[in-house]
């Protein structure tokens, strides 16, 4: 009866896992069913059937255009744009292989069913009651579900307070670059350069804005990537200003010297925040850790002695 219990859960888990990949993979249109839905399974005989290769080819490229392959996803998986759902945070948190979203797909579902089978064969040796061994598989498939996007959005947090932390400093360096005399793509090399130990998060950034401009592609395209790539605030408000300030036509190292300023304002407000957290975050511990200990310390020798003394009191 164990056996049945704990097989049913581990099936019903695995086949929750397998039916939520395939509808993600589904919604995904592979090559041949385009080219089935444009061709379709019989060819009309006619006057136009001569015409029939030239016309499918037409409609085959027309398609191509709007909805790119495989490859070109690859492209906009790298550059950051028009992503959504898991996509979207391995693309925010650095992953930006093709074989990421593959390989963390493989992992949510093998987490929970490598747990399972592990906390099954334990119970099964130690001899667990049917129902507590039925609440920890539970537990575990839940959280071998969802501790991956947890992991995730961890790094992504720390990732993005990286580059929020950097900013300022990059930005810095892009307005002497610029004042100096540089363009804007020269002086994105430069930071490329000069962060690459100091903040690889930040040089890695914008070297991929830098090499999609060498690409061909517009200026403001790649800034609008970078945004959408990284999801910070900070990097979203400079890509809007350098947008405008091109747009205007304003002068770009006075712009980029006031949004400095700003930023840096903005980051010293948030350490001094962090600061004014601090004493409420020490005092959970110092309550429940340090001063049961100065209790015990300073009243119990105190402590012992009354004891005594009423102890005698009432020999007596």
């Amino acid at each position: 009866m164990d056996l049945i219990i704990a097989g049913t859960i581990f099936l019903a888990a695995a086949l929750a896992a397998l039916a939520l990949y395939w509808w993600l993979e589904a919604r995904r249109e592979t090559l041949p069913q385009r080219f089935k839905e444009l061709v379709g399974d019989t060819v009309e005989v006619g006057g136009d059937a001569i015409d029939a290769p030239q016309r499918w080819i037409g409609k085959i490229r027309d398609r191509f255009k709007t909805n790119p392959p495989r490859e070109a996803e690859i492209v906009e998986m790298f550059s950051g744009k028009a992503l959504s759902g898991s996509r979207l945070l391995l693309n925010n948190a650095g992953y930006r292989s093709a074989r990421s979203y593959t390989a963390y797909i493989a992992i949510r579902l093998a987490l929970p069913a490598v747990g399972v089978a592990l906390a099954f064969a334990y119970g099964k040796f130690a001899g667990t009651s049917p129902r507590l061994l039925s609440l920890v598989i539970i537990a575990i498939a839940i959280a071998g579900v969802l501790l991956p996007d947890m992991l995730l959005r961890v790094k992504i947090r720390k990732r993005q307070e990286s580059l929020i932390d950097a900013l300022p400093d990059g930005l810095d360096l892009l307005v002497v670059c610029v004042e100096a005399g540089l363009g804007l793509n020269a002086a994105f090399v430069k930071i490329t350069e000069e962060f690459r130990l100091s903040s690889p998060e930040l040089s890695e950034e914008f070297d991929v804005v830098n090499r999609e401009m060498v690409a061909g592609k517009p200026r403001q395209e790649a800034l609008r990537a970078l945004a959408d790539r990284t999801g910070v605030e900070d990097l979203k408000s400079l890509v809007a200003m350098l947008i405008q300030t091109e747009k205007l036509g304003t002068s770009l190292a006075q712009s980029l010297r006031v949004h400095s300023d700003s930023l840096r304002t903005k980051r010293r407000q948030r350490a001094e925040e962090r600061a004014a957290k601090t004493a409420i975050k020490m005092l959970f511990p110092l309550v429940f850790f340090l001063f049961p200990a100065l209790f015990i310390v300073i009243l119990g020798p105190g402590a012992i002695q009354i004891f005594h003394a009423l102890l005698s009191k009432a020999a007596k």
